[in-house]
């Protein structure tokens, strides 16, 4: 993977970066704030920037629609010491692909982020459902339905046809493996366990509203 790794603390930062570098990884910029982070994404374009949560003027959840923005390709994993489940949510409303604590090895963290690259949510699932239920989920059954991406409404269109594995694949244009991760990144946000659930959800609380705009 070709990585931007952002934290203010020097000694971390260069540890991180020598830690990625030594398992084969290719560390293109280190970056000491959010706004350096978004330059070197925009520079470099890599696969992935792993961007630290807290700096002294606050956090950097802001910058993340700005690194999606100048780099779309990149996948953004946030860095922290808290499993802070708000800023978590947040994180994944402005479109971050994974959030991943400071007292993990570093192999853990470089699952991570290869998990981010490869599509999926690279967040553990106790604390994604955490971060994106709200306190009373019985007032909307589809609180759910804001956090997903363009491609996760496409396989819920997918799913709501009836579609198997291979033909959801040819219809998106991906590999099979990828239409899995799809299906499987959708679950998850939905807080389902089947393909049945999730088109039993829509069913039954969905309307033709509920769709974004463009993709009614």
């Amino acid at each position: 993977m070709r990585i931007v790794v952002c934290d203010d603390h020097l000694l971390l930062l260069e540890a991180l970066g020598l830690a990625l570098g030594a398992k084969g990884h290719d560390v293109v910029a280190l970056a000491g704030t959010p706004d350096e982070a978004i330059a070197a994404v925009a520079m470099h374009r890599p696969d992935v920037c792993l961007l630290d949560v807290n700096f002294p003027g606050g956090n950097s959840v802001a910058a993340i629609h700005q690194i999606r923005e100048s780099s779309p390709e990149t996948k953004v994993v946030m860095l922290s010491a808290e499993a802070d489940h708000a800023v978590v949510g947040r994180a994944i409303a402005e479109g971050a692909s994974g959030y991943v604590g400071k007292q993990k090895p570093i192999v853990e963290i470089i699952e991570m982020l290869d998990r981010a690259v490869q599509g999926q949510m690279a967040v553990e699932p106790a604390l994604l459902q955490r971060a994106l239920r709200p306190q009373k989920t019985t007032e909307d059954p589809l609180w759910a339905l804001q956090f997903l991406t363009d491609r996760e409404w496409q396989v819920m269109r997918c799913i709501m046809e009836g579609q198997t594995t291979e033909e959801m694949a040819g219809a998106l244009g991906v590999q099979r493996s990828t239409a899995r991760t799809h299906v499987q990144n959708l679950l998850t946000k939905l807080g389902v366990h089947s393909r049945l659930q999730a088109a039993a959800l829509m069913s039954a609380h969905g309307s033709h509203d509920a769709w974004p705009v463009h993709l009614r």
